[in-house]
């Protein structure tokens, strides 16, 4: 099954064709380089790999600076690590945005879609309530018509003597 962020037709950097949730293709914009590098930082950013790996590093940079004897580079209270997460949280926030507002877009353009087609369907479906209606009308009018012409030819018909 291809997701909806993988690409159907490869070739170009800028590949803009998707299947859908509902197993339709879909168009999209041409994804720019930006775009693509912040994608891939919030699938990793936002995945469990990244936060156990992120963990196993932070106890390491701990343990070998709280009992290091010669690798004491970052003493106590940790000021590099510190600086580390700053800028790690100053970089990841807007990426993150980067990739939600592709993402927002991209459920606008199919939530218009899909009005535009449920708008659709509920027109068909109003056109064929009225031709129902014709229909039902008519028939009944045939109905009357029968009706009629069985009353006609009974009343024509000669007694049996």
């Amino acid at each position: 099954m291809v997701t909806s962020q993988t690409p159907l037709v490869q070739g170009t950097e800028a590949d803009d064709l998707y299947d859908g949730p509902d197993g339709r293709l879909e168009q999209h914009a041409p994804r720019t380089v930006g775009e693509r590098v912040a994608d891939a930082a919030a699938s990793g950013i936002g995945s469990w790999r990244f936060i156990i790996v992120q963990t196993l590093l932070v106890i390491i940079w701990v343990a070998i600076n709280a009992a290091g004897w010669r690798l004491h580079w970052d003493p106590y209270p940790f000021i590099l690590l510190n600086l580390m997460f700053s800028v790690q949280a100053a970089y990841t926030g807007p990426i993150l945005l980067l990739a939600n507002n592709r993402q927002a877009a991209i459920d606008r353009q199919i939530a218009a879609r899909d009005d535009e087609e449920i708008g659709l369907l509920v027109t068909m479906q109003q056109e064929q309530m009225h031709i129902l209606a014709l229909l039902k009308q008519s028939s009944e009018r045939q109905m009357a018509i029968i009706e009629m012409l069985h009353e006609r030819s009974a009343s024509q018909q000669p007694a049996n003597p």
